[in-house]
């Protein structure tokens, strides 16, 4: 099942699947949804030249905004994550996260 998102400077779709995923654009800037096994991730790249094809890879290569809620497969509460995900971005209330550009073993 997938969800349209267009509303309040955010469009993008999400995939109500087997894996939870998503991914748009929210005032010009990139975002993705993924799920782990017990997390919901919303990542927004800083960057605008970086599509949504190109995520996720916020904290390597690209700085940015992650907001994670625990993982739930009720359409609602997927909905109202990611509503709250991109209010708290358009309010600058989200933590950002500067990008790591090498690998730990390269310190």
């Amino acid at each position: 099942m997938n969800i349209k998102i267009d509303k309040n400077g955010a469009q993008g779709e999400i995939n109500l699947g087997e894996k939870i995923t998503g991914k748009g654009t929210i005032n010009h800037y990139s975002w993705c949804l993924s799920c782990t096994s017990s997390k919901l991730i919303l990542e927004i790249a800083d960057d605008p030249s970086i599509t949504p094809d190109d995520l996720p890879l916020v904290g390597y290569g690209c700085a940015g905004w992650i907001f994670e809620k625990n993982i739930t497969l009720k359409e609602s509460e997927v909905i109202n994550m990611i509503t709250t995900g991109f209010l708290l971005f358009n309010e600058n209330k989200l933590k950002h996260l500067p990008a790591v550009t090498c690998s730990c073993s390269d310190l």
